[in-house]
């Protein structure tokens, strides 16, 4: 930090007292001599029935007056000075006596009451309070600065946090007036959770152009985005390849407009500015239906707001799929708890649940192996080799 006065310059109010100071003791001193030659003028009078003001001690009240403003001034250019160094040094004394005390508890203070550091830091001074602390921890302040920018990245930076998470996806085969087979899967996905809402719009869109949506994941915000590529047989402004079908908080449906262009379909919800204002956790709740290649293999499930607590259960028991494996990608340290049900009476299902935070980027990935292809899946954890960035079925909350 910068000392305030580098120059070692007396500041305005140091040179406002001197002046002060020096204006008295002139006119004490002028006053003094005034009063002296006032009284020698007097003294060789006849004043008469005035007589009386010879008693009047003028001489020695002026001289009074004169020795107090010669000697403030003498004190206030010589001695006022060594005064003031004098105090200086014994204040330096005491603060370099007293320092560690004064450090111990102004970090005692700070860990303990956070009000205090609440009410004099600043967002830049935390975020380099918590870069030291982590580079000390680490012993690498490298290291250190850049877990930091990722978490600032993934959490901090998020205006909304969820709790309690809760996906419900269902795959299973269109019912279509037709004997060819049938390339495609139809996924319903039901998400619930709570939040304190910021935003009082909620946005949904589908994209086909991969710059679109790089640039509506990066904005965040109040938009959820899904990327549909170009070539798969899915138009993706038709609503039966991407709709929101539902709405709703605290249980309330909440009404859904539609608009589509020649390369995506938005559908935005008013949750209302009294429910964003009351700043009070909300039960929010969203059902989507989307269409799926059977050949992509896979589905992807992104998770890009903090989540505390998540859990996701997949039902494709309508399906013609021989295998199922679920890939996570969530980084804890904490056990994820993950099981399949076993296929008695037709049940066939695959759940996944975490209690901890899950940060944004995380995801959960189902890779799937059709009766008709034969070949046995290799349990797993980890990315699957054979899956890539365009066959995922990407779901982002921007």
């Amino acid at each position: 930090m910068p000392h305030p006065n580098p120059n070692n310059k007396p500041s305005p109010y140091a040179r406002l007292r001197k002046t002060k100071a020096a204006f008295l003791a002139t006119a004490l001193t002028l006053a003094g001599i005034l009063l002296i030659m006032l009284n020698g003028w007097l003294s060789g009078l006849n004043l008469g029935d005035w007589s009386w003001l010879h008693a009047l001690p003028l001489g020695e009240l002026g001289g009074t007056l004169f020795g107090a403003g010669l000697l403030g001034t003498l004190f206030e250019y010589s001695f006022r000075r060594d005064q003031e160094e004098s105090v200086k040094r014994q204040f330096r004394e005491i603060i370099h006596d007293e320092a560690p005390a004064m450090r111990d508890a102004v970090i005692e203070g700070f860990r303990f009451n956070t009000d205090d550091l609440e009410r004099i830091a600043t967002p830049k001074l935390l975020d380099e309070l918590a870069v030291n602390s982590l580079g000390m921890r680490f012993g690498d302040a490298a290291f250190g600065r850049e877990v930091y920018g990722d978490i600032k990245h993934q959490a901090i930076t998020a205006e909304e946090r969820w709790y309690d998470a809760r996906v419900d996806a269902t795959l299973g085969i269109p019912r279509v007036r037709s004997y060819a087979p049938n390339p495609f899967f139809d996924l319903l996905v039901r998400w619930e959770y709570t939040v304190v809402p910021k935003h009082r719009f909620r946005k949904f869109a589908v994209v086909s152009d991969r710059q679109r949506y790089d640039q509506m994941v990066a904005e965040r915000g109040e938009t959820s985005v899904w990327f549909k590529p170009s070539g798969t047989g899915l138009d993706v402004t038709d609503e039966a390849s991407f709709a929101l079908v539902e709405f709703s908080v605290n249980g309330s449906p909440v009404s859904i407009e539609r608009t589509a262009d020649t390369r995506s379909q938005i559908y935005t919800v008013d949750i209302g500015e009294d429910i964003v204002t009351a700043q009070q956790p909300v039960v929010m709740s969203f059902t989507y239906r989307s269409r799926l290649r059977r050949d992509g293999h896979m589905v992807y499930f992104d998770i890009d707001r903090p989540v505390r607590g998540f859990s996701l259960e997949m039902d494709y028991r309508d399906t013609e799929i021989a295998q199922m494996l679920l890939v996570d990608h969530v980084s804890s340290t904490q056990r994820a708890r993950i099981a399949k049900a076993p296929d008695v009476a037709g049940a066939q299902s695959y759940s996944f649940s975490y209690d901890g935070w899950v940060l944004p980027r995380a995801g959960i990935t189902f890779v799937w192996q059709l009766k008709s292809e034969q070949l046995p899946l290799k349990k797993q954890r980890g990315r699957s080799s054979g899956a890539t960035q365009d066959d995922a079925y990407q779901a982002r909350a921007a």
